[in-house]
């Protein structure tokens, strides 16, 4: 991804937080970028098993480059925390 200074950077994955648990956590951003938010849309029909959408936002804050992670966590005992996917990773560079 590139940006410039100010704008504002919106990454959306999958994320199953009602039926499965595992929601879609960040875990690692760069330091030239502030998170604004983050928000979870489920999808129109709910169905078991069903993934949504988690949306999450920034502002790019300076130049700089950096990777986002985002893993999938289900906050349960003991806590299960999966190791990234490939489109849980995003490389940014901030112009």
């Amino acid at each position: 991804m590139n940006a410039k200074v100010g704008d504002i950077i919106e990454v959306s994955l999958p994320s199953n937080p009602v039926s499965t648990g595992y929601s879609c956590l960040l875990s690692e951003m760069p330091g030239c970028v502030y998170f604004i938010e983050s928000t979870y849309t489920p999808d129109k029909q709910i169905i078991p098993g069903k993934w949504g959408t988690s949306r999450f936002k920034f502002v790019a804050i300076k130049k700089g480059k950096g990777r986002f992670v985002f893993r999938n966590v289900r906050f349960s005992h003991p806590l299960k925390i999966e190791e990234p996917t490939i489109m849980q990773e995003r490389f940014i560079i901030v112009d």
